[in-house]
C-alpha cells in the first residue's frame, strides 16, 4: 500500500520545513501556501483531510497531532503565528483558525468542532485612542483545553480560554473564560450547566 498524501504545496520562501504523515494508507488532501521564510508545518501520522488549506507568512509554526480528522480546516497565519492541534481532534465542515497578527491558537487533544466555526486572535483592524494615538486592541492568544466540543456557527474571539471537557452551544460567541466541564451558550457564552462531560456516541 502506498502513502496517499495529496497535499499541494506552494513554497515561495526559503528555510521552510514541511513534515507530512508517513503512515501508509492515510490521506491529506488540500493546499498549503508558504508565503515567506522559516516556517514549520507538521501533520501527524494517521491524520486525514478532505480539503485542508493553510497560508503561512514567515516564522510561523503549525503542528497537528496524530490521528486528527481535519476536514476542510482553514488556517491563515501571518508572521509569527503559531497553531497547535492535539492528537485525535476532529473538524467537521468549515472551521477557520485566523492569526492575522503574531500569536497562538492552542487546541487540545480529542476536541470536536462542528461547521462554520471561527477562532481568531485578532480584531484584524486597529482601534486607536483619539488622545494618545495608541492602539488599544492588541492580539491575544486563544486556548482550548482537551476534549472541547464546539457547536455549529460558534465564534471564539481573542483571549478566550475554554476549560477541559466543556461544550460550547451552537451560534455562541466566546469572549473570555469558560470553566471546565460545563455547557456554555449565548452571546457572550455563559455557563448554563456545570458538572458535565460528553461522549461521541449517543446513549439510549
Amino acid at each position: 500500500m502506498h502513502i496517499a498524501v495529496m497535499l499541494q504545496i506552494d513554497d515561495r520562501g526559503v528555510g521552510n520545513q514541511i513534515v507530512l504523515p508517513s503512515t501508509a494508507g492515510h490521506r491529506i488532501q488540500g493546499h498549503a501556501v508558504i508565503g515567506g521564510d522559516s516556517n514549520h508545518l507538521e501533520i501527524g501520522d494517521e491524520s486525514v483531510s478532505s480539503n485542508i488549506y493553510a497560508y503561512l507568512g514567515s516564522n510561523c509554526k503549525v503542528r497537528i497531532g496524530v490521528g486528527c480528522s481535519l476536514g476542510n480546516l482553514f488556517i491563515h497565519a501571518m508572521d509569527r503565528g503559531e497553531v497547535i492541534i492535539g492528537s485525535r481532534s476532529g473538524f467537521n465542515g468549515s472551521v477557520r483558525l485566523l492569526l492575522h497578527e503574531p500569536g497562538r491558537i492552542t487546541i487540545g487533544e480529542g476536541c470536536l468542532f462542528a461547521g462554520e466555526v471561527d477562532v481568531t486572535i485578532s480584531d484584524m483592524h486597529s482601534i486607536v485612542d483619539v488622545i494618545t494615538g495608541q492602539r488599544v486592541n492588541p492580539a491575544r492568544d486563544v486556548v482550548l483545553e482537551d476534549r472541547i466540543w464546539v457547536g455549529q456557527r460558534v465564534t471564539i474571539l481573542k483571549g478566550s480560554h475554554i476549560g477541559k471537557g466543556s461544550i460550547i452551544g451552537a451560534c455562541s460567541l466566546v469572549s473570555g473564560e469558560v470553566p471546565p466541564n460545563c455547557v456554555a451558550a449565548g452571546i457572550p457564552a455563559k455557563a448554563i450547566r456545570t458538572g458535565v462531560t460528553w461522549r461521541h456516541e449517543l446513549i439510549y
